[in-house]
């Protein structure tokens, strides 16, 4: 009898070993499956917001100009009725989807600037379509090529990039033409003060609703 007892409670204490290591196992892969779940739609958010930002973002950092190695019709371009010529639209254009900026941005901030003048040089020393201030001309000579800088098509692609190298550092579309028009130092010495928005930044954002209005965009 004492025998019998023993072993039905061997056998208990074996299936209640079984049970628990099964049960601990199946709540172990229900936290871990869980922190996974919360864990990818972390991600998801902050993917979500990325693609959010007004302008631009992703990932990539540019250290060199893209590939001019292109042809007019090589892209679904349609122009704006604005004071610069289709062709240099187009080039625009295509600078800007290689940078992933929006066309319709950088439009604005050329029509802010310099009204669709390649040839003006301001008082501060600022040059062309993008008015790219003398101080910034030797690195972007060092780095593009470009060395007349109110040639229209150099211009742009000295402008676009300094667009493209703000939007990296920042992400955000008020800070990166907050810097553009003021430089960085200036810009953050607003920026420590909460102002992340200024009469330029909204005269530029203004001209691209009217853009995106032509067409037929948001």
């Amino acid at each position: 009898m004492a025998k019998r007892v023993l072993i039905l409670l061997g056998v208990a204490l074996v299936v209640g070993l079984v049970i628990g290591n099964v049960s601990g196992y199946t709540l172990k892969t229900h936290i871990t499956a869980k922190d996974k779940q919360k864990t990818e739609e972390q991600t998801l958010e902050r993917s979500s917001t990325k693609t959010l930002v007004y302008g631009a973002y992703d990932d990539r950092t540019f250290t060199q100009e893209i590939s001019l190695d292109w042809g007019a019709g090589d892209l679904d371009f349609t122009p704006l009725d604005c004071k610069m010529p289709e062709e240099q639209q187009e080039f625009t254009y295509y600078l800007c989807t290689g940078y992933n900026i929006d066309f319709t941005l950088v439009m604005a901030l050329i029509q802010n600037e310099s009204s669709f003048d390649p040839s003006v040089i301001s008082v501060t020393n600022d040059y062309g379509y993008m008015q790219i201030n003398k101080i910034n001309h030797q690195w972007l000579t060092d780095t593009l090529g470009v060395t007349d800088f109110t040639d229209p098509y150099q211009n742009i692609r000295a402008g676009v990039f300094v667009l493209r190298k703000l939007y990296e550092r920042y992400q955000d579309t008020n800070m990166v033409l907050m810097a553009y028009n003021m430089g960085e130092d200036g810009a953050a010495r607003l920026w420590e003060k909460g102002i992340y928005s200024t009469d330029y930044t909204e005269k530029i954002l203004n001209y691209q609703t009217q853009f995106n209005e032509q067409l037929g965009g948001d």
